[in-house]
């Protein structure tokens, strides 16, 4: 009977599935789940990311409005399983690292994301890797979550090889990160201020080998304009 019962209500849902017209309780959310016909989107903004409405910038000004942004980061990096270490005034993690960009005055002016270019890329690729992309979505929902940020992307290789091959790798490595943040995270396109690709012309370490610290993709996110 119960079995009877069942399969005549999954019937009548299939049926009112496929109409336009469908009755109120068919709706609802629980419905909805129970027939599986309609999806439900259950992505949500991160609790631990915060987030802030539009003219938020005019009523705090740029260091209260980045430094809600750089708290939430870190937060939301380290309550998805990547903890952060301090060294030297940076937070560092395995493949990225997060620093405050303060002017003369100590106020927080923009936030850098440093992502390891080895952990980004093959070697020698513009392709972004799995890791990557789980990285760059953390930039993308912190964008989305602050409206009123844009961001500078750069990207930067070591000193082996010839100069133009590394400035093209560069400038290729720093359109894809743009594209990750644009067509999966809707990023809109004025809200990028600049993305360009620099070879080894801004070093880390200065050397001509092969020195992993200098192979990264620094992404520079900051206010639409300075507000104090």
């Amino acid at each position: 009977m119960f079995r009877k019962l069942l399969f005549t209500v999954f019937s009548l849902s299939v049926t009112y599935c496929q109409t336009t017209t469908k009755p109120e309780w068919m709706e609802s959310e629980a419905f909805q789940r129970f027939c599986g016909c309609v999806h439900i989107d259950e992505s949500k903004p991160s609790e631990h990311l915060g987030s802030l409405p539009l003219g938020s910038l005019d009523k705090l000004g740029t260091p209260d409005y980045l430094e809600k942004l750089y708290k939430g980061l870190r937060s939301d990096f380290e309550h998805t399983g990547t903890p952060f270490e301090e060294v030297g005034g940076s937070l560092v993690a395995k493949g990225v690292e997060l620093k405050r960009i303060e002017d003369d005055e100590k106020r927080l002016r923009e936030l850098l994301i440093i992502i390891d270019g080895d952990v980004a890329f093959p070697s020698g690729k513009s392709t972004l890797t799995p890791k990557a992309k789980e990285l760059i979505a953390k930039v993308g929902d912190a964008m989305e979550a602050y409206p009123e940020t844009n961001c500078r992307i750069g990207g930067h290789t070591d000193s082996v090889g010839a100069f133009s091959m590394n400035l093209k790798l560069s400038k290729e490595r720093s359109q894809s990160v743009k594209k990750e943040l644009k067509l999966v995270h809707k990023i809109a396109e004025e809200r990028f201020k600049e993305v360009d690709g620099y070879a080894d012309l801004h070093k880390i370490v200065d050397t001509m080998l092969a020195e992993k610290k200098n192979r990264r993709t620094e992404i520079y996110v900051g206010t639409v304009r300075i507000v104090y």
